[in-house]
């Protein structure tokens, strides 16, 4: 580049001037910032002035540090105009992200509730953290110590990290970041519990509605022990899903929401009695309103509740085990489902449809199995309003039925009258 070319061209663009010139063949545009002739040419004269007694390795540093900053001003014009997704801003992104699951009612309070998590502790460890991109691997692993600290599951501590995986993977291009900073975290090794909640026994079952002394939270217990139906489900329980002519519950239950699985259940003469007095007293669509409102505002306040009757019945609804840091729940809603199934079973309704019933079993585990429609399950449950089974005699009385039917085998023409006193005595209560 010669002297002669050092000196570069003004410019307008609009009322701003611009300095054009030419360094080695490569072409710099540079605004002034200015509208005043004068001005401009001083400008013009201190950025040429290095051009004029500088070497050629020394020009061509000078070029790259002018681009260097013409593109960071340019970035910083662009993050200006758009900046990167803020931490505030995330839950309602993710919310409208066209490329997130489509989860459940359930699973999307679930991740809020992680979320909200996440937020508190971020808010407090590390403020100045506004932005999704400034947290890096560092605060990620942080943050897992947290949750470790805190004794979480290995359950949860899974839900948590698997979550924060998804919501930076769904926002990655408003986020503008280098990477997940959640794949670092490994996931925890869960442990396999039998029977992590007890079932129940019918006179446990017949105690636990005595200890309750609200009356919707009677008839839910008797809803869940009858329908097997999970706590939400039966807290939201509708009218228009209840077909009492033909005795048949149809829901869609909300944890399997997203798979569109419908189960039919067998509406049981029980629950039918105990239903059809709600519908009475009741206005609405739903059966139990007031439950299904203080659900919406705390779905845990109404876990608790039911905890309470347990606890009130006399059975501990907790448990340590060996090996695991924190107490386990082995009493609770989740118990009727395990009481439903067992009774449902001793009532004759086959294994395979009492899966279908209670939403246990995956498509996979269900293949050979016969088709199950609300016309089946409602023949068993005409089945079943035929009477209820006999409940088994004590062995005391077992011995007196003895007696009365060789007493009935002895008894003819002749002796009828002193058979019948001796079977009356033998009865008398």
């Amino acid at each position: 580049m010669t002297k002669k070319r050092r000196t570069g061209n003004l410019y307008l663009r609009g009322n701003v001037y611009w300095l054009k010139y030419m360094v080695e063949g490569r072409l710099i545009r540079q605004s002034l910032d200015t509208t005043d002739r004068d001005e401009a040419e001083t400008k013009q004269k201190e950025i040429m002035r290095q051009f004029t007694t500088a070497d050629l390795v020394s020009a061509h540093a000078i070029v790259e540090s002018q681009l260097r900053s013409a593109e960071n001003k340019a970035l910083t014009a662009t993050e200006d105009a758009n900046p990167p997704l803020a931490v505030a801003d995330a839950w309602t992104a993710y919310g409208r992200a066209t490329n997130r699951p489509d989860s459940s009612e359930a699973m999307i309070y679930r991740n809020h509730s992680i979320w909200k998590r996440f937020i508190s502790w971020l808010t407090t460890e590390h403020p100045n953290k506004t932005a999704m991109r400034d947290i890096d691997p560092g605060a990620a692993s942080a943050y897992a110590q947290r949750l470790t600290a805190d004794q979480v599951t290995a359950s949860t501590f899974n839900q948590h990290i698997a979550f924060m995986r998804l919501i930076w993977r769904c926002l990655a291009v408003p986020i503008r970041s280098a990477g997940n900073p959640w794949l670092t975290i490994g996931k925890k090794r869960l442990q396999r519990l039998a029977n992590r909640r007890h079932t129940i026994t019918p006179e446990q079952f017949a105690n636990l509605l005595k200890s309750a002394g609200d009356a919707d939270i009677h008839d839910l217990l008797f809803v869940l022990g009858l329908s097997g139906q999970r706590l939400v489900d039966g807290v939201m329980l509708r009218w228009d899903s209840i077909d009492f002519k033909r005795k048949v519950i149809t829901l869609n239950p909300r944890k399997t929401a997203r798979t569109g699985k419908t189960v039919f259940i067998p509406l049981l003469p029980a629950l039918a009695d105990l239903l059809q007095k709600r519908r009475d007293m009741v206005a609405g669509n739903l059966a139990f309103p007031e439950l299904a409102a203080a659900y919406d505002r705390d779905s845990g306040s109404v876990s608790k509740r039911v905890q309470a009757v347990f606890t009130k019945a006399g059975l501990t609804t907790t448990e340590h085990r060996p090996g695991v840091e924190r107490a386990i729940v082995v009493y609770g809603a989740h118990s009727l489902r395990h009481y439903f199934a067992t009774q449902a079973l001793t009532a004759g309704i086959p294994g395979e449809i009492v899966k279908r019933i209670t939403g246990h079993s995956s498509d996979a585990m269900l293949e050979g199995y016969e088709h199950v429609d609300a016309a089946m399950i409602g023949k068993f449950a005409a089945k079943l309003s035929k009477g209820k089974p006999p409940a088994a005699l004590p062995a005391h009385d077992k011995d007196i039925l003895k007696k009365i039917h060789a007493l009935a085998k002895k008894q003819n023409g002749k002796n009828w009258k002193t058979i019948r006193a001796a079977i009356m005595r033998r009865s008398a209560p």
